[in-house]
């Protein structure tokens, strides 16, 4: 049968035992807690990033689209100037023929 002196060391051992097993247990809480919070940061960084390139990719489309749209319009400016250019070249060009033809209409 065991001593006295046995069973209060057998106790003392089963306490540091316990001690050093709840010890490790907190370490290991707590090392699962910071593991949770950075798979949660990391998870919070790449939605944002992804976020932001979507509103960038948004962004540049709807530039893109006004760029077009403007283009067309500086398009139709510069036919419309060109047109009207041509047409007063080729009136200054005829205007002798149109002052001949009035003439002879005015002979007749």
């Amino acid at each position: 049968m065991a001593t006295q002196q046995e069973k209060k060391a057998g106790r003392a051992a089963e306490r540091l035992a316990q001690t050093t097993r709840d010890s490790y247990q907190t370490v290991l809480d707590h090392m699962v807690g910071l593991q949770e919070r950075n798979v949660r940061f990391v998870q919070s960084v790449v939605d944002g990033s992804i976020e932001e390139l979507r509103q960038q990719a948004e962004s540049n489309r709807a530039m893109t689209q006004e760029l077009v749209e403007r283009a067309e319009r500086q398009r139709g400016a510069y036919q419309t100037l060109i047109n009207e250019n041509v047409d007063a070249y080729m009136d200054l060009v005829y205007a002798p023929f149109s002052y001949y033809k009035q003439g002879l209409k005015a002979v007749k």
